[in-house]
């Protein structure tokens, strides 16, 4: 169970400026990109402000272009990663209010640390896309990790339906010697979005399955 992280952002009453109509299908448009957009001008403006006015630091936020997409950030502090196609946007009924919602995701880099994903969770109401909170990739899954002796896991988010985020789940052993090395696998987790507590629940998980090191076949891991 997961607190999703909630802040107060200037202007944050309505990202998409209420005149759009979102359509309740899983289509990309104008709706979608202005979101986006004004996602990013307000994490750009966010960390700008962090350096109080010094310019030399604030020309090393603008976006930049990269082989993987848009990235923004504060070098070694935090930057984020926002794929160029629509593979960021992931859209669904998080809430069986019969609206579409919106996730929009980015790799997420934290000081000299190791690359996360980070949502970004919109609901949809009569207005347009309505900023809700944002959770990291490892934080969703820290209770499985505990619950199973694992060091940090990353949420692969795939899909929103019937109410639930829906993807799989790498983990990484304790005994691993490098961080970047995943070898226990969830092919499939469930995880509702409790909108009183804003919290998230787990309420599917597949079998955790391990990599064969000799194999490279996921196996079922017996307890």
């Amino acid at each position: 169970m997961k607190k999703l992280k909630l802040a107060i952002f200037f202007g944050l009453a309505c990202l998409t400026g209420c005149t759009l109509t979102i359509k309740n299908d899983h289509t990309i448009g104008e709706v979608e990109v202005k979101t986006y957009r004004a996602l990013t001008d307000r994490l750009t403006e966010e960390m700008k402000r962090q350096f109080n006015g010094n310019m030399y630091q604030n020309e090393k936020i603008m976006p930049v272009e990269t082989a993987d997409g848009i990235k923004i950030g504060i070098p070694g502090v935090v930057s984020y990663t926002f794929r160029k196609d629509n593979s960021k946007y992931v859209k669904g009924d998080l809430n069986n209010d019969k609206k579409t919602d919106l996730i929009i995701w980015a790799d997420m880099t934290e000081a000299q640390g190791y690359e996360n994903k980070k949502y970004f969770l919109f609901l949809q109401d009569k207005d347009g896309y309505q900023y809700v909170g944002e959770f990291k990739a490892d934080d969703l899954v820290s209770d499985n990790c505990r619950k199973n002796d694992l060091d940090r896991g990353i949420f692969n988010l795939d899909s929103i339906s019937g109410g639930l985020l829906i993807g799989n789940t790498d983990y990484k052993g304790n005994h691993e010697s490098s961080y970047l090395n995943f070898s226990y696998r969830c092919a499939t987790e469930k995880y509702k979005l409790d909108l009183a507590t804003k919290d998230f629940k787990i309420v599917y998980q597949s079998d955790l399955l391990k990599k064969n090191d000799k194999t490279g076949v996921y196996e079922k891991v017996v307890k």
